[in-house]
């Protein structure tokens, strides 16, 4: 199973997402006190859903190494899952109105994990190309062991 580069990046895109438990959204700095504030994304709901929600997916990707087109299938649920989280970060930090009225987005910005959806759905859709050549090479092997 570890032979297949397209594991590898199955893998690395759901330990790059598990990741982001620990990170923050976003951030600012108190330019009077120098106190840093911090929206991590374990602090709201939907983030830690989405975040579970696609790591149970590429281990359920990587469960079916076996059949390339099933990998397939749900690599690309998964980089759907991604896309939405993404778009649903963006859409928070540049709508939520923080306690004094003040949009989230002229206080606060954005962190490195802001982005790591993007990156996931870059390798996901790198491991879909790879085993959609995986699946066709093995669909044309039976063939012609069929055959012959």
């Amino acid at each position: 199973m570890w032979k297949k580069p397209h594991n590898w990046l199955i893998a690395a895109a759901g330990l790059l997402i598990i990741v982001l438990l620990g990170l923050n959204v976003c951030h600012a700095v108190n330019p009077e006190t120098g106190q840093e504030y911090a929206v991590r994304f374990v602090d709201r709901l939907i983030y830690i859903l989405f975040i579970v929600l696609s790591f149970i997916l590429s281990d359920l990707t990587l469960l079916g190494a076996k059949n390339p087109f099933h990998q397939v299938f749900t690599a690309i649920i998964n980089a759907i899952v991604l896309l939405g989280f993404q778009i649903w970060i963006f859409v928070d930090f540049f709508t939520t109105k923080l306690p004094s009225g003040l949009k989230m987005s002229s206080v606060y910005t954005l962190s490195v994990g802001a982005i790591f959806p993007i990156i996931a759905i870059i390798l996901l859709v790198l491991a879909v190309r790879y085993a959609a050549d995986e699946g066709t090479a093995q669909r044309i092997a039976r063939r012609l062991n069929i055959e012959n």
